[in-house]
């Protein structure tokens, strides 16, 4: 089930009896608080957070009988993998128990997530929903909203900027958006690179035009790593989205002669930086954004699944490699 027809089923209330939400975390975490909130009163629910989790204390859990009518609520929350035979118990359990219902939050690897989703088939009256990564718009939307019920003043380009910054991470997000509030005043780029990585810290942005303008990045990239901030996969996520951006902004110019950051992108920017992107985005053919994506996706591979590497210096050497593209 995708997030569209999750949300058709909360509005009506007519939610299966077991759940599975997996992936991006900011929308698992939002809609996880939704369905228990609509389901029952927290007095009603027992939860396992992660290495807290009993099979037999959440078996008996929502085997009891209610006497009142009262609803019980089964709440797990974990990054790891629950045995079959167990989650198919819980899910056959609260078929049989008309006021037992089933939550099950995973945070880890959407691989399992998947072998777990066959536990929750609609048979058994469960179902399962899988988030995926807000695209830019859908991302300033949330954090505009949260702002303005924070009471922080912020352009949206700027939001943007964090966005970036947080290498596109809505829950880090979120939560630097109740800091800078905490500051009352309007928030501008540079407040956000102060106080969010850090006075002084290394923008990765500039690392990234250093990048596509072949400049030596081994320096401002150890920079970066050694700041705690930026692992390899959120740097290489970056690039990546980068050059998607500039890819854009070339193809519109392309076909319409001019560029419109909010056609492109779906928000503004601010008008030296959509210049500046422009200008960067013609200087590259289209067969030379195909290389480049190809490459950063076959890195972000190897990265996320290859076992015992050097992820930092397999990082170096594919980022000089990328640069040979250019």
């Amino acid at each position: 089930m995708y997030k569209r027809e999750f949300e058709t089923l909360l509005d009506t209330k007519k939610l299966p009896k077991s759940i599975l939400l997996y992936g991006e975390p900011f929308y698992s975490d939002y809609y996880a608080k939704r369905v228990l909130s609509l389901w029952a009163d927290s007095e009603n629910i027992l939860s396992f957070y992660f290495d807290e989790y009993n099979y037999e204390s959440a078996k008996n859990f929502i085997a009891q009988p209610s006497l009142f009518g009262d609803i019980n609520v089964l709440y797990i929350r974990n990054d790891k993998k629950v045995p079959k035979k167990e989650l198919d118990n819980l899910v056959s359990m609260c078929i049989k128990n008309p006021n037992s219902f089933f939550l099950f939050h995973f945070g880890g690897d959407d691989r399992v997530a998947k072998e777990l989703s066959k536990s929750f088939s609609k048979k058994r009256g469960g179902d399962f929903v899988r988030f995926f990564k807000p695209n830019m718009g859908e991302a300033i939307a949330l954090m505009r909203q949260e702002a303005d019920r924070s009471g922080l003043e912020i352009e949206n380009f700027t939001l943007q900027h964090l966005f970036m910054v947080q290498n596109e991470d809505l829950s880090l997000c979120m939560n630097e958006i109740f800091k800078l509030s905490l500051l009352n005043k309007k928030i501008t780029i540079d407040d956000i690179d102060t106080h969010v990585y850090g006075m002084g810290a290394l923008s990765l942005d500039s690392f990234i035009e250093a990048l596509l303008n072949k400049e030596d990045i081994r320096e401002r990239l150890f920079k970066l790593t050694q700041s705690g901030t930026f692992d390899e996969i959120r740097i290489l996520s970056a690039v990546t989205s980068y050059i998607t951006q500039l890819m854009l902004f070339h193809i519109y110019i392309k076909v319409n002669g001019k560029y419109d950051a909010v056609e492109i992108l779906g928000y503004p920017l601010p008008p030296q930086l959509v210049k500046q992107r422009a200008a960067l985005s013609i200087k590259l053919k289209l067969a030379t954004y195909k290389e480049l994506l190809r490459h950063l996706l076959e890195c972000e591979h190897t990265l996320k699944y290859s076992q015992h590497i050097d992820k930092n210096g397999y990082l170096i050497s594919s980022l000089i490699k990328l640069q040979t593209y250019l």
